[in-house]
C-alpha cells in the first residue's frame, strides 16, 4: 500500500489538477529518471493507468483511455548479435580436402567419394541429408544432358520439394569416377563414412570458433552466393530454401537450363582445389 500512495502523491504533485499530453509527458519522463529498476518503473506505470482506468469510471471520458500509451514500459533494445555465428571461407573447405588428401588411412576410393561428397554440397548448397539419398542412376542422367543439371526427387528433398541442381564444371570429372561401375541404384556418397572422417579429425576454421561439419557446407554455398551476386530465385530455388510463399508454389516456374545458366554466370569461376 505504501508504494500506491507514493505514486498517488506523485501524480497529484506532477499534474496539479491537469491532465493534458503535456503534462502526463512530464509525469512518465518523472517516473523513467527516478526508478532505478525496470519493476520499480512497471509499478509506477501500472497505478498510473490505473489511476487513468479509475477516471474513467467516473467521467466515462473515452480520451481518458488514449493516455495509456504514454504509460507503457519502454522496450528494451537489444543488442544486434553477428548475423550467423558460423563463417564458412573456401580455405576453410580447401584444407580438409588437403587433409583427406593427406589422410594415409584412407584408401583411394574414400578420398574420392568424400572429396567429391564435400565439394557437391560446396556448390550446390544442398542439405547433408538430400546428398545422402542421390542415386548412381540420378548423376549419370545429370551427365548425360547439356547442360548438366541434376533432379532431385520430392521424396530425397527435407521440405518435399523437388528441384534442379546444376552440376558445376569442377565437378564433372570427380563425379564420372565415383559413379563408374555402380550399380543405378546405388547411393553416390558415404555420408556417415564422412560424418565419422569429420568427428576424428577436426578440422578448425578460420573466422568461427569450432571445427568444420558437413551442414557447414550449405551455409558456405549461401555466403559465398552473397558474395558473387547470386542471390535470385534460381539460388533458393536450387537450395530448396525460402520456397514456402504462395508466390513459390502456384506462380514460379524454372527450367533447367535456365537454372544452370543463372548458376554457372556467379559460380563458373569458383575453383575450390
Amino acid at each position: 500500500m505504501n508504494i500506491i500512495k507514493k505514486v498517488g502523491s506523485e501524480i497529484w504533485a506532477i499534474l496539479n489538477g491537469v491532465i493534458n499530453t503535456a503534462t502526463l509527458g512530464n509525469l512518465s519522463d518523472f517516473f523513467i529518471t527516478k526508478c532505478k529498476s525496470t519493476s520499480a518503473l512497471e509499478k509506477c506505470f501500472n497505478y498510473t493507468r490505473a489511476f487513468f482506468n479509475y477516471l474513467y469510471k467516473l467521467t466515462m471520458n473515452p480520451k481518458i483511455l488514449s493516455y495509456h500509451s504514454i504509460f507503457e514500459r519502454p522496450k528494451n533494445k537489444q543488442p544486434i548479435k553477428l548475423l550467423t555465428s558460423r563463417i564458412i571461407i573456401q580455405e576453410d573447405i580447401e584444407k580438409a580436402l588437403n587433409a583427406i588428401a593427406n589422410d594415409s588411412e584412407l584408401t583411394n576410393v574414400k578420398k574420392q567419394n568424400y572429396q567429391s561428397s564435400i565439394l557437391f554440397l560446396s556448390y550446390s548448397g544442398q542439405r547433408t541429408i538430400t546428398a545422402s539419398r542421390l542415386t548412381v542412376s540420378q548423376f549419370k542422367d545429370a551427365l548425360n544432358h547439356n547442360p548438366p543439371v541434376l533432379t532431385v526427387e520430392a521424396e530425397q528433398d527435407k521440405i518435399r520439394m523437388a528441384h534442379y541442381v546444376p552440376l558445376h564444371p569442377v565437378l564433372i570429372p570427380l563425379i564420372e569416377k565415383i559413379v563408374t561401375g555402380k550399380k543405378e541404384d546405388n547411393l553416390v556418397f558415404d555420408y556417415l563414412g564422412l560424418q565419422r572422417w569429420f568427428k576424428h579429425h577436426p578440422i578448425s576454421m578460420s573466422h568461427t570458433k569450432g571445427n568444420l561439419q558437413q551442414r557447414d557446407l550449405r551455409k558456405f554455398f549461401e555466403q559465398k552466393s552473397d558474395e558473387v551476386g547470386f542471390v535470385d530465385a534460381n539460388k533458393n530455388f536450387i537450395m530448396s530454401h525460402g520456397v514456402s510463399s504462395i508466390n513459390w508454389t502456384s506462380y514460379k516456374q524454372f527450367l533447367p537450363e535456365n537454372v544452370y545458366k543463372r548458376y554457372i554466370e556467379c559460380w563458373e569461376p569458383i575453383k575450390i582445389i
